[in-house]
């Protein structure tokens, strides 16, 4: 997608906008600090402080467990790895949401503002060497760096991405390990391969998508091998990986039952209702006053986006990268199953969510969704989903494609 503003409006949440002069609270459930506002800053991000867990200097040495790459700008856009100025026990659960689940926002934030992100402008059709060695790598190698200058401390959130931490422009970057990739990936990235194809190769060869996003940003992937900024990348892989799993999914048997999974991570409840029928995929969210987007609001606000069993063309505006991100743990949930169904989740937020870290919590709330019990009838899965829900399902009702559909097979 294009950049947006007032000047060039391209959805209709900036047509809306271009009517006042205030931004509505409402519209920040939608943008999710995607700068849809015309704003150079997202104002609910810049009120976020958080304070140095090290102590900076313009050179040090330690691992690297990942790259960076940014959007502004593109595609002239600042670049490079994400390491640590010390040694620690484990350096990869710095960037591997996977092994997150279960920590809180503050042991997510200390783990991100260690990293040190050092940078340097470079054009996405001509990714660095050295960025690329080091998106390879199957464990963080030690990497040595002098930046320009001494970097204040800042920590940067982003509605997509993970929390990323201060940040340097690069006068000299060596890499003091050997790199070791995994075969797979080095025989992928080695070959003239669409980067859909690639995409789906390494996952189905068991390559997580916290790898595959870095691989795809640093340039690896693909016929042109161009660097992808990082927030692109996360929903890119996502989708593609999802839009395989579809294709799969629809030569399954349907399920039975209805099946209904519940999980409550950092603030977010979710309910998944698999229905017995075939592929269709809801989100709805349900944003409460006083969470991390809804400061000043006053009454909740339930949003959605919709597919039916032949996919959809469009950007999932309404909820962005937590959509696919949210989707393809639900399909994965289906893949292991070996059944065919139509998914409706339900998100719902509490005012324990005071803090955006990433699409990545929609993906690892779902996948560690408990099975809660299987139904025989729609209503009586809705009845036991309510008893979880502190928004009347009427509501939730209300606002649902799915659930406002009559079935044919429901009069038979």
């Amino acid at each position: 997608m294009k950049y947006q503003s007032f000047e060039t409006p391209r959805c209709k949440i900036f047509v809306d906008m271009q009517e006042t002069t205030r931004i509505s609270k409402e519209k920040c459930i939608y943008c999710k600090g995607r700068l849809l506002c015309g704003l150079p800053e997202c104002p609910i991000f810049e009120q976020v402080k958080i304070q140095s867990s090290v102590e900076l200097t313009d050179h040090f040495f330690g691992p690297s467990p990942s790259v960076f790459v940014g959007w502004r700008t593109y595609p002239r856009v600042y670049a490079g790895p994400l390491s640590l100025p010390f040694e620690p026990k484990d350096a990869l659960v710095y960037d591997n949401p996977k092994q997150w689940y279960g920590y809180d926002f503050p042991r997510i934030v200390d783990l991100r503002s260690s990293l040190v992100r050092s940078k340097e402008k470079v054009n996405v059709n001509a990714p660095l060497g050295e960025i690329q060695l080091l998106a390879l790598a199957k464990t963080p190698p030690d990497i040595e760096v002098t930046l320009k200058k001494k970097p204040t401390f800042t920590i940067v959130f982003s509605a997509i991405a993970q929390p990323m931490g201060p940040s340097g422009i690069i006068k000299d970057l060596k890499i003091a390990d050997n790199i070791s990739a995994e075969k797979s990936v080095e025989y992928v990235t080695s070959d003239e391969i669409n980067a859909r194809d690639a995409v789906n190769t390494l996952y189905s060869s068991g390559i997580d998508v916290y790898t595959l996003t870095r691989l795809m940003s640093a340039g690896l992937l693909g016929l042109k091998k161009k660097m992808v900024p990082t927030r692109w990348s996360i929903t890119t892989v996502d989708n593609i990986i999802g839009g395989n799993l579809i294709e799969k999914i629809r030569e399954f048997p349907l399920l039975d039952n209805y099946i209904v999974f519940s999980n409550t991570y950092l603030g977010n409840h979710f309910e998944v209702l698999v229905l017995p029928q075939p592929w269709e995929y809801e989100q709805l969210e349900a944003w409460v006053p006083n969470t991390f987007w809804t400061i000043g609001m006053k009454e909740t606000k339930i949003i959605g986006e919709h597919e039916t069993y032949y996919g959809r063309s469009d950007y999932a505006i309404r909820e962005g990268g937590g959509y696919y991100a949210a989707r393809l743990a639900c399909l994965e949930l289906l893949n292991k199953l070996k059944r065919q169904g139509a998914v409706l989740v339900l998100r719902e937020t509490t005012p324990d969510y005071f803090l955006c870290v990433g699409v990545w919590e929609c993906r690892e709330n779902i996948r560690n969704a408990v099975k809660v019990g299987e139904f025989s009838t729609l209503n009586e899965a809705l009845d036991n989903i309510s008893s979880r829900l502190h928004i009347p399902i009427e509501e939730w009702r209300e606002k649902s494609v799915m659930l406002s559909q009559t079935k044919l097979d429901q009069w038979i």
